[in-house]
């Protein structure tokens, strides 16, 4: 019995247990420790939380041969050796361990810090290699590898272990490179009288194309995330299949899965349903599927699976997680996508068509949402978006035409912006690279509103801090006209138009100082040009500089300049200015 539960979290799949036959991949991984100093084998007992780390110590040894024996009866997943130990040292032990068992993860101690211990335990096999006294956060972080080591060699088996069953239940794994290759049209490259036994195919059949919704989000996962979940999807859906008699289930394309059921359209619709159901609720992730017309026979499987890959384009127009059927038949289901060919065709012939051009429709759209970008104003963008997709949804436009209209909008919006503004689009490549693998009109129209609304609220950014900046500069001018008068932090901010609060913050972050620390600034070095270069008594020149108290005034000047007015005057009478 095969299981899967996982939760979705930004964008992948966390897996909280697969089990699969038993064997859990949230398992409790064994350790064993092998060391002659008792000391280190009752520290290394209690360095490390354990059970945290969900591992937990099976045995113990003194030396490399009970080691060795120990190793064999508890098959232990990972082993903590001493390297230089009485009877068999660490190496010789791991050696003739990892002979026996090579996913063994072994990791070597030793007081030793010659680099030939280090290099010949690492060429023998060791996964890491520590000195003497341990240090525990080291030590918990090579358990930590060393988990996730094994994680992803439990997740490996499993892999391998569900390859096994697949194929035995299809009796080998030809058929699906047959049946795919049959499905793309080609000649059947091997005989099916052999290889299809059992299948009866000759009875009426329908396909089930199962496609995910969520192939952008998907796209943009690591690899391994899309490793985990098509694995996981795959459990999902072959167990669905073995449980109602599915002819075969298999991936064929990415995100894309194909069954086969001996069922009629109504019977596969609720089958489809049922299997949206269970894949959102085992992998939290969306999926619509398309059914066949009925068909029977070999030959007909290339159309068959047409017909079911035709019925699930009508998503992209009709939304996520629902059921299509091709009730019409291909050709008709497709009479409507060369719409703008025709049109183009008609004009060229000298006749007016009944809908306008899509350039113009196009340059109207275009127009419309730039202005609405220029003007910083989401609310519209987003309400023309709406709009805009709202009347691809009327035509019944399929992806392909959808997505090359709006690239084309897209580059048409950059190129306005940059003409009124000097600021594009910067994300405009990867949207552009983005706007095909939208698997429906929904995730066309947050693509698109996600990326306008970036850039409204880059340049509404960009624009607040320009003002910022005119601001300060205002207020330095401002400063610099009016600092010997007695001038207050609010009338300079009710100059720039700023409150109090907002001012003091924007100043100290362009000057780098407080307001006061600059006004300050700017009046001793005035002071220090007057009492340069003037004979203007001393407590004149407090006022010329906005004090009207010269003692205060000689405070201020001694704390800055650590000497008095007069003392500056007698030493620089003819020296150079010394800077504050």
């Amino acid at each position: 019995m095969k299981k899967y539960i996982g939760t979705y979290i930004s964008g992948a799949i966390q897996y909280s247990e697969l089990d699969y036959g038993g064997v859990a991949l949230s398992r409790i991984y064994r350790v064993v420790l092998v060391d002659d100093e008792p000391i280190i084998l009752r520290s290394l007992k209690v360095a490390l939380p354990w059970e945290e780390l969900q591992m937990v110590i099976v045995g113990e040894a003194a030396n490399g041969k009970n080691g060795l024996q120990l190793i064999q009866d508890l098959k232990p997943d990972i082993v903590i050796s001493d390297i230089r130990m009485p009877v068999m040292d660490g190496i010789s032990m791991m050696k003739e361990a990892l002979y026996q068992e090579p996913s063994l993860i072994f990791v070597l101690l030793s007081g030793y810090g010659e680099f030939e211990y280090a290099r010949e335990a690492l060429r023998y096999g060791a996964s890491d290699y520590l000195l003497k006294p341990v240090d525990h956060e080291e030590l918990e972080a090579v358990m930590h590898e060393a988990r996730k080591k094994l994680d992803q060699e439990a997740v490996r088996q499993l892999q391998q272990d569900y390859l096994t069953r697949s194929a035995q239940a299809l009796s080998s794994l030809l058929r699906e490179r047959m049946i795919s290759s049959m499905l793309e049209g080609n000649d059947k490259p091997y005989n099916p009288t052999y290889w299809l036994q059992g299948w009866d195919l000759e009875h009426p059949y329908v396909m089930l194309v199962v496609g995910f919704d969520d192939t952008l989000e998907v796209n943009r996962w690591s690899r391994e995330d899309r490793k985990l979940w098509f694995f996981a999807v795959g459990n999902v859906l072959n167990e669905y299949g073995e449980q109602h008699g599915a002819v075969t289930v298999f991936p064929f394309r990415s995100g894309e899965w194909v069954l086969l059921l001996h069922a009629s359209v109504q019977q596969a619709e609720h089958t489809a349903y049922e299997i949206i159901s269970l894949v959102k609720s085992c992998t939290k992730l969306s999926c619509s599927v398309g059914i066949s017309q009925q068909h029977a026979g070999l030959d007909a499987l290339f159309a068959c699976y047409r017909s079911a890959q035709q019925a699930l384009q009508a998503r992209f127009a009709g939304g996520r997680e629902r059921v299509y059927t091709d009730e019409a038949g291909a050709t008709a289901v497709s009479s409507w996508a060369h719409e703008d060919t025709a049109a183009g065709n008609m004009a060229q012939a000298g006749a007016r068509p009944a809908v306008p051009q899509p350039a113009g429709s196009l340059l109207h759209w275009e127009q419309r949402l730039t202005e609405a970008l220029a003007g910083f104003d989401r609310s519209q963008t987003a309400q023309l978006l709406e709009e805009l997709i709202n009347e691809l949804r009327s035509k019944g436009k399929q992806q392909e035409d959808a997505a090359a209209m709006m690239i084309e909008l897209a580059v048409g919006i950059s190129r306005r912006l940059n003409d009124i503004s000097a600021e594009p689009l910067a994300e405009l490549k990867e949207l552009i690279s983005h706007i095909p693998l939208c698997g429906t009109l929904e995730e066309l129209e947050w693509l698109m509103r996600d990326t306008l609304f970036e850039h409204t609220a880059r340049s509404t950014r960009v624009t607040a801090r320009e003002d910022e900046l005119r601001s300060i500069h205002k207020a330095i001018d401002y400063i610099a006209s009016r600092f010997h008068h007695d001038l207050s932090i609010d009338e300079v901010s009710e100059f720039t138009g700023l409150s109090c609060s907002h001012f003091c913050v924007l100043f100290k972050k362009e000057s780098g100082v407080t307001f006061l620390e600059y006004v300050t600034k700017l009046r001793m070095e005035r002071a220090c040009s007057i009492l340069r270069n003037t004979d203007v008594k001393v407590y004149q020149v407090a006022p010329l500089v906005g004090y009207q108290d010269a003692k205060y005034f000689t405070q201020v000047f001694r704390k800055l300049l650590g000497m008095t007015p007069s003392d500056y005057r007698s030493k620089n009478h003819n020296g150079a200015d010394q800077r504050l």
